[in-house]
């Protein structure tokens, strides 16, 4: 019982929060791209939440209701501050397969789950962020520049590989990145992270 009201008060604390953004873009007119960027990191950011706080059978659960939800949203166009975008992507679906999928490789280990969804939450957004700033509908040069520089950091602080390592690591799931269409990067992202955490 207590695990469920856990794992209900942190749906409950979701879904707050993503209806706050979905005001800000009907109410306030705030653009599409953004809420839609803010919606990626604190859904990486409440993944990581739910990962620390929830059993495993329950964590899985959760993630999987999120996918169903999000199917369903895009279907009935709910939450327009995730899909009313011009360019055609499917990230929000990917995003909660990605998960599971990493989470599956990973085996739930912290070492190799944790910094593969830092990277898709952060390398990501900051990369189409600079596609935003540079009022592209795709993928850009100097966003791969971005993706790169994070997902190297993030490595650096969040594993113990050697820097070349690092190096080679952020550099293939850049390239990852740059040439997976249509939103799958959430899903591409996080599980090659995750294979190369474990091969390096």
């Amino acid at each position: 019982m207590e695990t469920f009201l856990l794992a209900l008060g942190l749906s409950v604390g979701y879904l707050v929060v993503v209806v706050a953004i979905e005001f800000l873009k009907r109410k306030r007119k705030v653009s599409s791209e953004i809420t839609r960027r803010l919606i990626h990191i604190f859904s990486g950011l409440y993944t990581l939440l739910d990962y620390f706080l929830l059993p495993s059978a329950w964590f899985i659960g959760l993630i999987t209701l999120s996918l169903i939800v999000m199917v369903i949203s895009q279907r009935f166009g709910w939450f327009s501050a995730i899909h009313d975008v011009k360019r055609r992507t499917y990230g929000e679906i990917f995003l909660p397969i990605g998960t599971l999928l990493t989470y599956a490789i990973s085996q739930g280990r912290a070492e190799i789950f944790i910094p593969s969804i830092f990277i898709m939450t952060f390398a990501d957004s900051f990369a189409g962020l600079t596609s935003d700033l540079l009022k592209k509908e795709r993928k850009v040069f100097q966003g791969s520049i971005v993706f790169f520089v994070i997902a190297f950091l993030l490595l650096v602080e969040n594993t113990h590989l050697p820097l070349g390592h690092i190096w080679l690591a952020a550099l293939v799931v850049t390239l990852v990145e740059r040439f997976s269409p249509l939103g799958t990067d959430n899903a591409t992202v996080p599980v090659a992270t995750a294979l190369l955490l474990l091969t390096l």
